[in-house]
């Protein structure tokens, strides 16, 4: 739990990063970052280094194809518009899976790699509903477009979405038979939220009117596996007038051909409650899972103001959380449990370890870990249930779900295999290279300032005394720190010296080890 004393205030921080408050900034905001892109914000200001962040990075090539029987696919060149084929479709979900784990191990300082998965916990599909490659690429683009783009058109785009449309039952919502999965999602999960049970099935922000009467708006639609699409049905639309509830004024919607739902988020987005509850989910995913009356009242609200204010843009109200004190605040760092993917991912940024020169293989490693983040109850594209990942709204316990009797077994193992064998696909060995990141560290060849600078850039934290004492036992245990000056300096002095360099190869990667088996190794 997050100490006493925290700070509250949404007003930005002043002066220019060091570097704890750079990595603090950085490890929220990627998938693990590397020493080189926290030393470059060092002595910037918050304002440069958020205009850094979220900038637009180029959009990233398009899933290439991966396996020689998907017979209308050449490997190596993308598949998202050839004709779909059922036979070859879990070849292409395959690569799909696969591209967006390299797109965030191969990311920039930007913040967009991290929103595409905030937005994919937030208006949930899952693969092995829609199991349809195209759709679901499509649906990636969406929220990559719009990952720090306007709310409101993201959730436009979102409800017409194929992948949507299959995922919610869309498909088959038509006047004659109405489904209301959609509808129920966009007003509970999406956009507004319940708010306080007020009698049997009502809540404070919606009622079951205003359900029936969304489903009747988003009648109409459906979807084209050949064409890749989805399409507008004027026969499958409900033309009456729909009237909603007391709680949005008796809003009325008249018939729109294909343009109603547009109305229907116009009237959602109108009630200060929607900002309020996009401020929450933001909070929760940038800064911690506790939100008391304080935190609604200091932070919640102002950030509501300024989407409000901003008509929903994104990108004022993450910069404003993202630079203000109460971000910084030292009893928040090291406050959340990192999720699979920041785990995995990050080992390989952290410690930059490095990836073939052929594509090809790279998508083998990135299926690789989309498997190890499956194993650690993380799976891409599939998130238990339409409210996403528990770990981000159950309560007691948030983050600490994600660590457990199953888990973390599976963590140490994922760790162990990169400081030890590596990981050989094709030939092709991905593996920890200790020297690369040890001169990365200011003097290697002192014990304390090597065992400091790992922690530091593989840490959210830094190491106690006690701690350093006990990474020197790891390192040269029982001897005086003088050894490994020597060691290390017989080594620089003699690199040929096959088996020198094993020797420190071996007390680098034992260290290494060491601190990714700690508990802070688990945080960020």
């Amino acid at each position: 739990m997050i100490k006493s004393g925290k700070s509250f205030s949404i007003q930005p921080i002043g002066g220019n990063l060091d570097f704890i408050q750079a990595r603090h900034l950085l490890n929220r905001t990627l998938f693990g970052a590397k020493k080189s892109e926290v030393d470059s914000l060092v002595g910037k200001s918050i304002s440069f280094a958020l205009s850094t962040l979220t900038q637009i990075p180029a959009t990233p090539q398009p899933p290439a194809g991966t396996d020689v029987r998907d017979l209308d696919v050449t490997p190596g060149t993308t598949w998202v518009n050839a004709p779909y084929n059922g036979t070859y479709n879990a070849y292409r979900l395959q690569s799909l899976r696969s591209w967006w784990i390299g797109n965030m191990m191969l990311q920039g300082i930007s913040v967009v790699e991290k929103m595409v998965l905030f937005w994919h916990n937030y208006f949930v599909t899952e693969t092995n509903t829609v199991n349809t490659a195209s759709f679901l690429y499509q649906y990636n683009q969406t929220l990559r477009s719009y990952a720090l783009g306007n709310i409101k058109e993201l959730v436009n785009q979102i409800t017409i979405s194929p992948a949507m449309l299959v995922y919610l039952n869309g498909e088959s919502n038509k006047a004659t038979a109405p489904n209301e999965n959609y509808g129920r999602e966009l007003f509970e999960l999406f956009t507004i939220g319940k708010g306080p049970l007020i009698a049997a099935g009502n809540y404070t922000n919606y009622t079951e009117t205003d359900i029936r009467e969304a489903a009747k708006v988003l009648t109409g639609w459906k979807t084209d596996r050949t064409l890749g699409k989805s399409l507008y049905d004027t026969t499958r639309h409900d033309k009456t007038t729909k009237i909603f509830s007391d709680v949005f004024g008796k809003t009325t919607i008249q018939n729109k051909e294909g343009e109603e739902y547009k109305s229907l988020v116009d009237m959602i987005f109108a009630s200060k409650e929607t900002a309020r509850y996009f401020a929450r989910k933001f909070y929760r995913w940038f800064m911690y899972y506790d939100i008391n009356q304080s935190i609604e009242d200091s932070i919640i609200e102002p950030l509501a103001t300024t989407l409000i204010n901003n008509n929903y843009e994104i990108k004022p109200a993450l910069i404003q959380l993202l630079s203000s004190e109460h971000f910084f605040s030292a009893d928040y760092s090291g406050s959340q449990i990192k999720n699979p993917i920041d785990f995995t991912i990050g080992i390989y940024r952290k410690l930059e370890i490095n990836l073939s020169s052929t594509a090809l293989n790279n998508y083998q490693i990135w299926n690789s870990i989309y498997n190890s983040c499956l194993n650690m109850e993380m799976t891409l594209g599939d998130p238990p249930d339409v409210a996403g990942w528990p770990q981000y709204y159950k309560e007691p316990s948030f983050y600490e779900l994600w660590v457990n009797s199953s888990t973390v077994p599976q963590r140490t193992a994922f760790t162990d295999t990169l400081c030890n064998a590596g990981i050989t696909l094709s030939g092709f060995k991905y593996i920890i290279d200790p020297f690369l990141i040890a001169g990365r560290i200011s003097d290697p060849s002192d014990a304390a300032t090597l065992i400091n600078g790992l922690a530091s850039i593989l840490l959210p934290v830094s190491l106690n005394a006690g701690q350093v004492s006990q990474f020197k036992e790891v390192l040269i245990p029982g001897l005086p720190d003088s050894t490994w000056t020597f060691e290390w300096l017989k080594y620089i002095n003699n690199p040929g010296d096959a088996a020198q360099k094993t020797l420190i190869s071996k007390k680098l990667l034992a260290v290494i080890s060491a601190l990714l088996r700690l508990p802070e190794f688990y945080l960020c």
